[in-house]
């Protein structure tokens, strides 16, 4: 049985009715990225696979449905979608957001646990995960599962991001609340340590990077980054304005910049035909 780990990015309670209840908080993280860095993110991810003139897409995690609304001319007109999350709300937003384009049609959608998918074997096409799969007690399960759904000679579309990946903001976090100078979040689905779990399992295993460098000029887009995820979204007056004022150091420090590297990347996963 591949190892669990528990913390409160993969408690599926608190994931499903506090954190991505909606995408309010999501989109608060989000901004830093549309914001100061290329911006480009899903349109990227969109260009690629190489996708199928047509067939059955599952896409796991899907949010608020933001990857759709970027994936024109990337992803063909004759993609069947299945569209779902862990999060009720964010399928509902999805779907909104996805019908809304006319170009696919969404097949089905549901809110479903990655870990135990509720499909028939060799069903779909195309897999997708976008930063997600660490969100699991065990991402190597999701893996499985994501590999059994799979049509012989399908793709998995897989994201994930470095280790390292924005050590300047964690190292904010850690002087106020403690803790790693990093994501510890992700270890189990790190860039790192996804690649062998992927190459175990499938035939094709490609990684491709996406570089990326925030330069951060508003202070409060860094504070509001923070109070949208824990520990910050529970921090007493007294931290957020200790953090509030290690965020205002960072800035003056950089002369009004904060420059934040991103470690980002896809996996393009072939499975044997």
């Amino acid at each position: 049985m591949p190892a669990e780990t528990a913390s409160i990015w993969n408690d599926r309670e608190y994931l499903r009715e506090e954190q991505y209840r909606d995408s309010s908080k999501l989109a608060a993280r989000a901004n830093l990225h549309g914001k100061y860095g290329r911006g480009d993110w899903f349109a990227w991810v969109a260009a690629q696979p190489t996708w199928p003139v047509e067939g059955r897409v599952l896409e796991l995690g899907c949010g608020a449905g933001w990857f759709w609304a970027s994936a024109a001319p990337h992803a063909p007109a004759g993609l069947e979608l299945t569209l779902t999350d862990l999060s009720p709300g964010m399928v509902d937003e999805a779907v909104r957001r996805t019908r809304g384009l006319s170009r696919w049609p969404v097949e089905e959608s549901r809110a479903v646990d990655a870990s135990a998918l509720p499909f028939a074997d060799a069903s779909f096409d195309v897999v997708q995960a976008l930063h997600m799969l660490y969100h699991l007690p065990s991402p190597a399960k999701g893996v499985d599962e994501i590999l059994r759904v799979l049509r012989p000679g399908g793709l998995a579309v897989i994201a994930t991001n470095g280790r390292d990946t924005m050590a300047e903001l964690f190292a904010l976090n850690a002087a106020v609340f403690g803790g790693a100078a990093r994501d510890e979040t992700i270890d189990a689905f790190s860039l790192e340590s996804a690649e062998p779990i992927l190459r175990e399992r499938f035939a094709q295993v490609e990684l491709r990077a996406y570089p990326d460098t925030l330069r951060i000029t508003d202070p409060a887009d860094v504070y509001g980054y923070h109070a949208s995820s824990p520990p910050g979204d529970a921090a007493t007056p007294d931290q957020a304005a200790a953090l509030r004022r290690v965020i205002d150091e960072a800035f003056a420090r950089g002369g009004g910049t904060l420059t934040v590297t991103k470690s980002v990347g896809v996996f393009l996963c072939r499975k044997a035909g």
